[in-house]
């Protein structure tokens, strides 16, 4: 389907060459359209990935590239059993080498699996902020130290408020637990807010 799309998008612009030509537009501005085409699909991609707010276009990009394995994690969250969710954390803590990213996942999955050992020396392992805070907080909120599941080190907005949800999931405070998931997925967004909204509904289940 991504091979069938690409092709497509390739053909558009050579159709649009031919016709910037045959209308006598000069190479330079044919070009400069180019280019301009290039960065707003760029733009487009980041927009969706970082800062949008809307569901529904993170859902159609996370389907459209569930063969990666960044994509297919977050497929596994919203369609997925959790052996699927592990199974594909699997995948991408083999295909990433960055040590802050490789962490980070196999902090997720030890969570997942409720292994407060692996989860704990994968957070020490974490070598890049905000990400380490947020894995030793979210620890500390598991095993009830309230004083340390607070950082400034959490500089994501979204971050602290889902560290105070997990603390209410854990002692079975249901409306605690609504009321800063909500919170957290209200300061989220893109891919993020993607993850954040099906892990809670998730959670919520559980309770």
């Amino acid at each position: 389907m991504k091979l069938v799309k690409l092709t497509l998008f390739y053909l558009a612009i050579i159709m649009l060459a031919m016709v910037l030509s045959l209308a006598g537009v000069r190479l330079s501005i044919s070009l400069g359209i180019f280019a301009l085409i290039v960065l707003a699909m760029i733009y487009r991609h980041i927009h969706i990935v970082f800062r949008t707010n809307n569901m529904q276009l993170v859902d159609k990009l996370v389907k459209d590239r569930k063969k990666e394995p960044f994509y297919a994690y977050l497929h596994e969250i919203a369609y997925g059993t959790k052996e699927d969710q592990l199974r594909s954390l699997d995948v991408v803590i083999m295909k990433y080498k960055q040590p802050a990213v490789k962490y980070n996942y196999k902090f997720v999955k030890a969570i997942m699996e409720e292994n407060l050992e692996d989860a704990k020396d994968a957070a020490d392992n974490i070598n890049k902020e905000p990400l380490a805070s947020y894995a030793k907080c979210y620890i500390a909120a598991l095993e009830g130290r309230t004083a340390d599941m607070r950082s400034d080190q959490l500089t994501q907005p979204w971050m602290q408020p889902a560290i105070e949800a997990i603390y209410a999931y854990t002692t079975k405070n249901a409306a605690a637990f609504q009321q800063y998931q909500k919170e957290s997925i209200e300061l989220a967004r893109g891919v993020q807010k993607f993850g954040l909204i099906h892990t809670f509904e998730e959670m919520k289940m559980n309770m």
